[in-house]
């Protein structure tokens, strides 16, 4: 699987722990299922789909899907479209090369799908809060921010939210070899740099290239391998494999210290793979596509590997990097800096040691069942906000949900049968029955507050009624002043909802804020613990050379003294000497 087989599959499952799930994809799933229901359709063929979606309590797509099924913005279930993956701003980078008429075509093609996307969806994820900055400025644009919506989620969580990329809950574990011992030259010690991502032509495997002699000169055995398979689904072909393999041949370099592995790599294998290296990279060229991409499915898998990291500045996966001190980043298409900091990183073993150790309890933030939250809550109270729907619908927040958008049953209540699905139902209809007494009850005591204020008409009947009122008007005044504090406590416990709805999404933002900034304290603990055991042992180290040192310098005094005393003895026996043979010379 590629990055959007990978995310749906792994969101399907984390789902289905909770929901009656069913995954659809364009060709057959072949994989054994792990609680949910599969199915396949045929891309540009609506009754392939209209079966699936007819059934669906709520429906969750690929926004690219929207494409060849137009048809899915007016399905009756909810729809929540996924746009993680810009593909606007991916086929500027893909296009480039392409001459002006096609790449202008495509883009015209581009911004209509997105325009579609924005229009049919009634909720939205992305993949980082960059990208929901830039998904909010187009909603506005296209009229889907307004001032009751704003007043009933004032943050748009539950317009748009962020479900990032995420990984496996389990660490990685072998299942057989991969790189070392199979390639040649790679052996068990070899230092081995892996590119762990696709060979796309927004990413920048040239520079990596060109840095490699560099390397070399410090580190000669260094070996750099690109998993380079052929993608495996209909993507278009990319330029960057071909010009990647040119460079490392015009270098030298093709098929020693750079290589290319040819095969793409099973999803349940990419462990073997990443293991077997000592530091992974992933570089991009400065753009918009890098700007605003998705945190790597790549990337992420340094995290869940335990593996150092060297990326380009400038991406959501480089802020991670500097944030949490995962490894290094260079400046996008500078080699030099590229070689510098790989030579540092594998010259320090230790230091990538405490890189990996930050990047494993980081990998917790992202398990799928913890990114998958803001669908669990749309899926909990599913509803309409796309306009142009039929009565019964909404868009100012959740109230008046149509009968399709019910909440989803859980795994639970499907197998429990209909009666348990009637009851829930009949909870739901209950809610929203309360939810419409609710707001009639406000606009009519918004339309009739001023009891008394209309005088009537002329005649008799007006003279009545105006005497009548006047003779009233002390106790009415008392009545419509107890109408509007009554009209005045509905508006504020609206407000009051609104806002401890607010502050709820702040609570939950700043739980998982502190959980993140726990794990780093842990690791950073961790780390500080690994050092101080480091200088205790090599402060003993030390004090035994000290000791060591003394005793030498202690011998080497006895010798000193013993030479001094030698040298004393041997002065007396001179002169002893002389002096015999002085008498001996008088007695001559």
């Amino acid at each position: 699987m590629a990055g959007p087989g990978i995310r749906y599959w792994e969101l399907a499952r984390v789902l289905a722990h909770d929901l009656a799930v069913t995954l659809a994809a364009p060709t057959p799933v072949d994989l054994e299922r792990e609680g949910f229901a599969t199915a396949s359709y045929a891309p540009g063929e609506p009754a392939s789909l209209a079966a699936l979606a007819d059934g669906a309590d709520v429906i969750l797509a690929n926004g690219f899907v929207l494409l060849s099924h137009p048809e899915l913005a007016a399905a009756a279930a909810p729809l929540m479209l996924d746009l993680y993956d810009p593909t606007l701003l991916e086929n500027l980078e893909l296009f480039r090369g392409r001459g002006g008429a096609e790449r202008a075509r495509q883009h015209r093609q581009d911004l209509d799908l997105l325009a579609a996307q924005l229009d049919a969806g009634d909720a939205f994820l992305c993949a980082t809060e960059r990208q929901r900055d830039l998904y909010i400025g187009a909603l506005m644009a296209r009229g889907r921010v307004s001032p009751e919506r704003a007043d009933a989620d004032p943050l748009l969580r539950g317009l748009i939210d962020v479900v990032s990329f995420g990984l496996p809950s389990e660490p990685p574990r072998r299942t057989g070899p991969a790189l070392r011992g199979v390639l040649p030259g790679i052996g068990p010690e070899t230092p081995l740099l892996l590119w762990t991502g696709g060979l796309w032509d927004w990413m920048d495997p040239a520079t990596l290239i060109r840095a490699m002699p560099a390397v070399l000169a410090e580190v000669p055995d260094a070996r750099l391998v690109f998993l380079a398979g052929r993608h495996p689904g209909a993507a278009a072909e990319m330029r960057a494999p071909a010009a990647a393999r040119a460079l490392a041949a015009e270098l030298g370099l093709l098929g020693g210290a750079v290589q290319f592995y040819d095969e793409w790599v099973p999803y349940a294998r990419r462990a073997d793979f990443l293991l077997d290296a000592d530091l992974l990279a992933s570089l991009h060229r400065p753009g918009l596509e890098s700007a605003y991409a998705a945190v790597r499915s790549r990337f992420l898998d340094h995290l869940w590997a335990g593996r150092a990291s060297l990326v380009s500045a400038g991406d959501a996966a480089a802020a991670l990097v500097e944030r949490h001190g995962l490894g290094r980043t260079v400046p996008p298409e500078d080699p030099a800096a590229t070689a510098a900091a790989i030579v540092a990183l594998l010259a320090d073993p230790a230091g990538r040691s405490a890189c990996a150790g930050r990047a494993a309890a980081l990998a917790a933030d992202f398990a799928w069942e913890r990114v998958a939250t803001p669908i669990h809550a749309f899926c909990a109270c599913p509803r309409h906000t796309r306009p142009g729907l039929t009565a019964g619908a909404s868009d100012s927040g959740g109230a008046a949900l149509s009968e399709a958008a019910q909440p989803v049953p859980d795994a639970g209540a499907a197998r429990a049968g209909p009666a348990q699905k009637h009851d829930e139902r009949d909870a739901m209809s209950t809610e929203n029955h309360f939810e419409q007494e609710h707001q009639e009850l406000v606009r009519r005591l918004e339309a009739r507050w001023q009891l008394g204020a209309a005088t009537g008409g002329g005649g008799p009947a007006g003279l009545l009624r105006r005497l009548l009122l006047r003779l009233l008007a002390p106790l009415l005044a008392e009545q419509r002043e107890f109408n509007a504090a009554l009209v005045r406590l509905f508006y504020l416990e609206r407000q009051n909802i609104t806002r401890v709805n607010a502050l709820t999404a702040q609570v939950v933002s700043a739980h998982d804020r502190i959980g993140a900034l726990s794990d780093y304290l842990a690791a950073t603990a961790r780390d500080l613990h690994g050092r101080a055991d480091s200088l205790a042992a090599f402060d003993g180290e030390l004090n035994d050379r000290v000791a060591r040192l003394a005793h030498t310098a202690a011998l080497l005094n006895d010798a000193v003294a013993a030479a001094d005393e030698a040298a004393a003895r041997l002065a007396a026996e001179v002169g002893a000497l002389k002096a015999r043979d002085g008498e001996a010379v008088r007695d001559a």
